[in-house]
């Protein structure tokens, strides 16, 4: 690895993991998980994650209000009805280490894995497809709810990688 590689990685990861706790924040959700961690890679700058929605035919703001209903599902589902506070955001002292859910880590290892495997950088599509993967959670219920498979939105990450 270059060591131009390595500092654009490392500015990607800072910028991914700051975003993905902010979208936890914005949501109201105490632990950033695989929905927040695919919210945060719009916002690295190598924009594939936009290409990506851009070629399925959704967005950021479409994703947003899918998980957002998901949520709202979920806690209706368990018998709370004030869901109002499921997307207030929340205001905590940013200090330690970012801690992500159990799948959220997995699906940045094997995004990492993926690029590490590939002799490139980091980039968001690399995201995408890793959170595609994952058959559970907020996350898949989310893309489903948008009407996206997720075996083509692996197919349409991978086509952005190869860009």
């Amino acid at each position: 690895m270059t060591f131009t590689r390595a500092w654009r990685d490392m500015r990607t990861m800072k910028t991914l993991f700051s975003e993905t706790e902010a979208e936890a924040d914005r949501l109201g959700d105490r632990e950033p998980g695989l929905e927040h961690l695919l919210l945060a890679s719009f916002a690295l700058p190598d924009g594939t994650t936009g290409r990506v929605f851009d070629r399925l035919g959704s967005n950021r703001d479409a994703l947003r209000e899918a998980i957002i209903h998901v949520h709202g599902e979920a806690l209706a589902a368990a018998g709370m009805t004030d869901t109002g506070a499921a997307t207030s955001a929340l205001s905590r002292p940013r200090t330690g280490p970012l801690r992500l859910t159990e799948p959220a880590q997995g699906a940045f290892r094997n995004a990492v894995a993926l690029a590490k495997s590939d002799r490139r950088p980091i980039v968001g599509a690399d995201i995408v497809a890793a959170v595609a993967t994952i058959t559970h959670g907020t996350a898949a219920r989310a893309l489903e709810s948008l009407g996206l498979v997720r075996s083509a939105v692996v197919d349409a990450a991978r086509s952005e990688q190869a860009r």
